[in-house]
């Protein structure tokens, strides 16, 4: 994904039709790369307002690359696999009354 983003000669040009290519990460990344998204966007608007300075095109793009990498991969093969091995365990707990007595 982040090769084809930066092979899009749209992204030389500073036009924001580059970060289009970013929309599968996205989703594969959902609920938690909305908060990376969310907190581009105001990380931007921090940016702007308090030091006049617009982030490019290629630096917003490898930020959102990161934020939805890295969360995706924590939300699919660190936290799911916690809650799943959690709900196991609860399950165990309550379920397995005769394995107790």
């Amino acid at each position: 994904m982040l090769i084809v983003t930066l092979l899009q000669p749209s992204i030389q040009g500073g036009e924001r039709t580059a970060l289009v290519y970013l929309t599968p990460l996205y989703w594969l990344s959902f609920p938690l790369g909305h908060l990376g998204v969310i907190g581009g966007i105001r990380l931007r608007l921090e940016l702007y307002l308090g030091y006049n300075m617009v982030p490019s095109v290629l630096a917003e793009g490898l930020f959102l690359w990161t934020a939805l990498t890295v969360l995706g991969y924590a939300q699919w093969f660190v936290l799911l696999p916690w809650v799943a091995a959690g709900c196991r365990r609860l399950s165990r707990f309550l379920f397995n009354r005769d394995a107790a007595r």
